[in-house]
């Protein structure tokens, strides 16, 4: 009744219920699925449909997170931070390989901040994409990048034109600017993205399936979902080795879990002082953004991913505690679900 206290126990039921009904939803037109919501420390996964498999994918499925690695990315920027590695304002060209040209303009020129936060003035994508690799991405779902490596990426650097002056206006998302600010703290330190990830953000957070391709263990990709086009298509897997800060990791509901509840209870980590920077607007940055995570309703983090048969969503409220993840290996997102399921969870 209105103004009586409901049993934790209750509350938990209802919010289950809550994520296994939004579950069954989802799973009626998608292939299959795992989606996850509720308080630190209580959150309830549910999963659907089908891995590739011929099972139902669960909590130790992998997917591939597309450009939710961005979010990892700003964490290891914000790390090499606290480390004192670099600052936000450090120009990325200091971290390059020498003789790199840097596009800059008005004088202003390209800083890791800038690439974090989508205002760098760098295009959306590393190249255009050509006849051959739109054909394949159509047919298959296959990377449309496949043959893209780093040395390509910074050498296209030297003809690229930059739309705006670095740090002017609001975000404009740049996939090539998160592979480059990959590609610039991997050239810094010695270490390839895949360890970096492991060492300095796995190992702290306790996250033992998050990888990408070049690192996965046999058992990994035993537990690797099928990615679809459609719900009879299946698609390419996306390695995306060329710009992999950009949208190379794969990892587990159980995985993404802890990483969304370090995101609420920062103290608990080894990375606290750098998980609290990627939640706040950088100086002079817009405010929608922290360091690679977008902000929506003034208080919840958010970031999607995609590739040619995967989708996937997470948010997170540091102020409720609440977060949401949803996993899906189809083209077809669940990221409207997951707002909706946020909200609800936070009532």
């Amino acid at each position: 009744m209105e103004g009586e206290d409901v049993p934790a126990g209750a509350r938990r039921n209802d919010r289950a219920a809550l994520v296994a009904r939004a579950t069954a939803r989802l799973a009626r037109r998608r292939v299959g699925l795992v989606l996850g919501g509720g308080p630190h420390g209580e959150v309830s996964i549910s999963s659907g449909g089908d891995d590739g498999h011929g099972g139902v994918p669960g909590e130790r499925t992998l997917f591939e997170i597309g450009s939710i690695t961005k979010t990892f990315t700003a964490l290891l920027l914000a790390d090499g931070v606290i480390r004192g590695d670099w600052s936000l304002d450090t120009p990325v060209r200091e971290l390059l390989p020498a003789g790199v040209q840097v596009p800059g303009r008005d004088g202003v020129e390209i800083t890791l901040r800038h690439l974090a936060t989508h205002t760098s003035g760098l295009p959306r994508s590393p190249v255009r994409l050509g006849l051959r690799e739109n054909i394949a991405y159509q047919r298959t779902g296959a990377d449309p990048y496949a043959a893209l490596t780093e040395d390509d990426v910074l050498r296209s650097l030297g003809d690229t034109r930059l739309k705006r002056v670095p740090g002017d206006g609001g975000p404009a998302y740049s996939t090539l600017g998160f592979g480059l600010l990959g590609t610039a703290m991997t050239t810094a330190t010695g270490l390839d993205y895949g360890t970096l990830v492991r060492d300095r953000v796995g190992g702290p957070l306790g996250l033992v399936d998050t990888v990408v391709d070049a690192h996965m263990t046999a058992d990994q990709r035993r537990r690797m979902a099928v990615g679809f086009r459609s719900r009879r298509r299946p698609a390419d897997p996306w390695p995306l080795a060329g710009f992999a800060g950009a949208g190379a990791l794969r990892s587990t509901a159980s995985d993404m879990v802890r990483f969304l509840s370090a995101q609420v209870d920062p103290g608990s980590t080894g990375l606290g002082d750098a998980i609290r920077l990627t939640h706040a607007t950088p100086r002079g940055g817009p405010e929608k953004m922290g360091l690679g995570w977008h902000r929506a309703w003034d208080r919840t983090l958010w970031h999607n991913g995609g590739t040619g048969g995967f989708r996937s969503v997470v948010l997170v409220s540091p102020a409720t505690g609440t977060v949401v993840l949803a996993l899906v290996n189809q083209n077809r997102g669940a990221d409207l679900t997951a707002f909706r399921l946020m909200r609800r969870l936070e009532r």
